[in-house]
């Protein structure tokens, strides 16, 4: 599972995941709408008496905090019916089994955040992922600053690129170049009510094709 938003839980319930399923979740930043829902979902396998440990991976600048977000939440092993291992995330690459492996990718998602959390002490990073099975591969961009780090790695693999940071004219760029390989997530709701983020897209930069990924989609390598 990668990133673990506050509506997580809901998620996997309403599309009918299996909770045992889950042996790994990866996060990429600690931003609320990609972390808040891990200690639901952990107290939800907890509740359905799940024995399997599971490994929880988040960005290594955050290892003590997350360690200490949870245990202050009680949730901490001995106490909850299965092991947790928590371990850390960092540009380079992690191998799942012999022919899974996930790279991650700094992106300078919250580089706009530096001098705040140096001033408190703290260093933030944020990743995107690139999923590897055998010669399959998928792109998940997670939150970027701009779409310049994204352009080199849409080499015609799946694509999962994220729409609510990047500039609109940057967005539109990249739409009007793709084929069917990239979809675009993370919509910013505050603009969708009306429709209007997808109506600017066609009229000021006249994007006519638009991928969109939907709650409950399921994508296919």
């Amino acid at each position: 599972m990668i990133d673990c938003g506050s509506d997580a839980l809901r998620a996997i319930q309403k599309y009918d995941v299996d909770l045992f399923s889950i042996q790994r979740v990866f996060i990429t930043h600690m931003h609320a709408d990609h972390c808040g829902g891990l200690p639901a979902v952990l107290t939800a396998m907890h509740v359905a008496e799940r024995k399997e440990s599971i490994e929880i991976y988040v960005p290594a600048t955050q290892l003590d905090f997350t360690r200490t977000w949870l245990a202050n939440i009680f949730i901490y092993n001995g106490r909850i019916s299965f092991e947790t291992a928590l371990l850390g995330i960092d540009d380079g690459t992690i191998n799942l089994r012999d022919n899974v492996k996930l790279k991650f990718i700094r992106t300078n998602h919250l580089d706009k955040y530096i001098e705040y959390a140096e001033n408190i002490g703290i260093k933030v990073h944020s990743f995107s992922a690139i999923v590897h099975e055998g010669d399959k591969k998928f792109y998940f961009s997670s939150d970027v600053g701009s779409m310049n780090e994204v352009a080199q790695h849409l080499d015609g693999s799946l694509s999962l690129v994220e729409a609510a940071h990047p500039a609109l004219e940057e967005i539109a760029d990249i739409a009007k170049k793709t084929k069917d390989n990239i979809y675009f997530t993370h919509i910013p709701q505050e603009l969708e009510p009306g429709g209007s983020w997808r109506k600017q897209l066609r009229s000021k930069f006249g994007v006519r094709k638009l991928k969109i990924v939907h709650d409950g989609q399921i994508l296919k390598i």
